[in-house]
């Protein structure tokens, strides 16, 4: 990030805090962007909300403490640490700050500097904002040629860059994160009736994301065409497949802030007291990992200064361990995962999910289908939510299409929603997909705020699920 302070001044800021401090940190952070919407009537092109500023972060002993500012000089970077040395009055022993951040960061006592960048195979900027705008008009216009009736249609490119740069006293971590990402959104209308669809892709890199093909607009038209004739699903009990994009939401809601384990501290979740016991079919394996190539929500560090690593949530259908943040780590003596994120550098660090899904198995869409007498695939969820308390989960999605001895029939029905326990639904599952996929369009909440960057998905689940 331009114009802040040298890594020289920061470590040196460091040293400082420590001399009355057991622990110091600083993470520099900010974000830029801008978004392109092109619709019938109507093109905008936006910047999206720029961010930019520091954070100290302090162990006392007792306590951690911040302090957030977006004024990057050097003065004002000398006048906190002054602030926060005056509220001091310890002097902890090297001997006390060793046993710290070995009890942080076990068996590493080298120190790390690094720069880390994600490369962009065609530069978000190299391509003029004119050459963008036409190209979503282009893309758009074609969109609506598709069919008579499409009363709206709406393309969205978008770019965000992310920068951070993370000191303490053993490591200098640096790192650049552009994501890129492309949205189609189809209205369509015949008679009284209205349906609305939108499909597309988030991924890091540049503007080589945002190519809309003639796939893209062709699939989600012609789901659209079903979706008009789509009936009324009577409530019930069914065999059912989730497609990837499902199994995705399945995966965030089910088991994703469940196991965030600033709740453990919390007891907001059941997840706390299944740790090491069976909660899913023996076929289920489920991740969070900010190590997946091109994956929108992917980091070299998270926001704490932990190196990203693959986390193994559910193992051959065992609930394993729950994602950390360095408080929750620190008080309930767990191990440290890549998960300490912020929504900014003036809010909170959280365990926060990154990349979450089920690992694939080895069954075919195709052998999925043909096993079935009767039952339904699931496509286009549109919002979840769960209670981490009581493993209650409801998943809402607008695309149902009827399977009957072993082939999809072409009927389709709309809406659907998904209850259930979340045990049950797990343990259900009965044939997992060889193939991954994830949109990468998410983001997440804590609650109705703290938002960050995620993203889910996995491969095709069969189970049993009561649909309404």
């Amino acid at each position: 990030m331009k114009n802040q302070p040298s890594k020289e001044f920061l470590q040196n800021c460091i040293q400082k805090l420590e001399e009355k401090y057991l622990y110091a940190a600083i993470l520099i952070k900010g974000e830029t962007g801008e978004r392109i919407q092109v619709q019938r009537r109507e093109e905008a092109v936006t910047p999206a909300d720029e961010t930019r500023g520091a954070v100290i972060s302090l162990w006392n002993g007792e306590n951690f403490i911040e302090s957030a500012f977006n004024d990057l000089s050097e003065a004002v970077f000398t006048a906190k640490v002054n602030e926060l040395l005056a509220e001091s009055n310890k002097k902890p022993t090297l001997e006390e700050r060793n046993a710290f951040y070995e009890r942080l960061f076990p068996g590493e006592t080298e120190t790390v500097d690094e720069t880390f960048h994600v490369q962009e195979n065609v530069p978000w900027d190299s391509v003029s904002l004119e050459d963008k705008v036409n190209y979503a008009r282009e893309m758009n216009g074609k969109t609506l040629e598709l069919d008579e009736r499409i009363i709206e249609s709406s393309v969205y490119l978008m770019h965000v860059k992310t920068f951070s740069t993370f000191v303490n006293s053993r490591r200098y971590l640096k790192q650049s994160l552009p994501r890129s990402e492309k949205i189609i959104v189809v209205i369509m209308q015949e008679g009284q009736k209205n349906v609305q669809l939108h499909a597309g892709r988030s991924r890091q890199g540049g503007y080589e994301n945002c190519t809309i093909t003639a796939e893209d607009r062709e699939t989600i038209v012609g789901d659209c065409r079903k979706l008009l004739n789509a009936e009324r699903l009577e409530p019930g009990c069914y065999d059912v497949i989730f497609d990837p994009d499902f199994a995705g939401i399945f995966a965030h809601e089910a088991f994703g802030h469940g196991t965030e384990t600033d709740q453990f501290l919390k007891h907001r979740s059941k997840g706390e007291e299944y740790i090491n016991k069976q909660v899913a079919s023996p076929l289920v394996n489920m991740f969070d990992s900010p190590t997946v190539e091109e994956a929108s929500a992917s980091y070299f560090f998270d926001d704490e200064g932990y190196l990203a690593k693959e986390t193994q949530i559910i193992k051959d259908g065992i609930l394993e361990r729950g994602i950390t943040d360095m408080n929750s780590a620190f008080r309930l003596e767990l191990e440290r995962t890549a998960n300490g994120r912020r929504q900014c550098f003036a809010n909170k660090a959280y365990s926060r999910m990154s990349n979450t899904y089920f690992g694939t198995g080895n069954d075919t869409f195709e052998e999925m289908v043909a096993s079935m007498d009767s039952g339904y695939l699931l496509r286009y969820p549109t919002n979840g939510m769960e209670d981490p308390k009581g493993w209650g989960i409801q998943l809402e999605g607008v695309y149902v299409e009827e399977i009957k001895d072993g082939k999809l029939t072409g009927k389709i029905f709309s809406p659907v929603i998904v209850t259930g326990y979340v045990p049950e639904l797990l343990e259900s599952i009965s044939m997992v997909g060889k193939d991954y996929h994830s949109a990468g369009l998410g983001f997440c909440g804590k609650g109705h705020k703290e938002w960050v960057k995620v993203t889910d998905g996995g491969p095709y689940l069969k189970l049993k699920a009561r649909l309404g």
